[in-house]
């Protein structure tokens, strides 16, 4: 079953200040699928500001879209489709990337993460600086409730009604998923399915 690794919730965070300085860690899990991802990041955004306006910054990644590709061998694997990193002020490549690599180590997907800083009065450096949003956003996801969310397609079956055992029987069999159904002379419905039972199941469906 072909799953990725996303927050179950909002979770947030906070660390030991780091030379007077103090960071707060926000996880943000991000709806799959959305027809707009962007506008749910930047509201998420937005709202964040407004409630921690005294923050010196507001530093953040996300990676969304996940997508399923195969190989000349026919593995599967994801790849999120838009990623992006914000420094938000700090010198260049010091928070926003980092954060981002982070979240690429742990395969995390469909996610955005922001962390918030007061300035404490000391300057970290640039090597203080990624050193501190790499390790504080590690300890994070460590910290986080996180699972293993399918990724799935969606498929549209039309059926007779003495054809209705059989069909259940797949869905069973396939842990599929009825988002919708219409009933007239013939029986439709609109499944969701794993990604790696979706040839299966269509497959065994076009014998019924």
């Amino acid at each position: 079953m072909l799953t990725y690794l996303t927050p179950s919730q909002p979770f947030s965070y906070e660390i030991p200040k780091i030379k007077r300085s103090k960071f707060i860690w926000y996880l943000f899990p991000i709806t799959p699928w959305a027809t707009h991802p962007q506008d749910q990041i930047q509201s998420l955004l937005e709202k964040h500001r407004k409630t921690y306006f005294d923050a010196t910054h507001h530093c953040y990644a996300y990676r969304i879209w996940t997508s399923v590709n195969q190989d000349l061998f026919w593995n599967t694997y994801i790849n999120p489709q838009y990623t992006k990193a914000n420094d938000d002020g700090e010198p260049t490549n010091t928070a926003g990337k980092p954060i981002l690599s982070v979240l690429e180590g742990a395969q995390l997907h469909n996610v955005l993460l922001i962390v918030t800083r007061y300035f404490g009065g000391t300057l970290l450096g640039v090597g203080g600086l990624i050193q501190a949003y790499t390790e504080t956003a590690k300890q994070t996801i460590a910290n986080a409730p996180l699972i293993n969310a399918e990724i799935t397609k969606t498929l549209e079956i039309t059926y007779a009604y003495d054809k209705t055992a059989q069909i259940s029987h797949l869905i069973s069999k396939y842990q599929a998923k009825i988002l919708a159904e219409e009933r007239g002379e013939q029986v439709k419905q609109t499944l969701e399915v794993n990604y790696d039972f979706y040839e299966k199941i269509t497959q065994e469906i076009s014998l019924i």
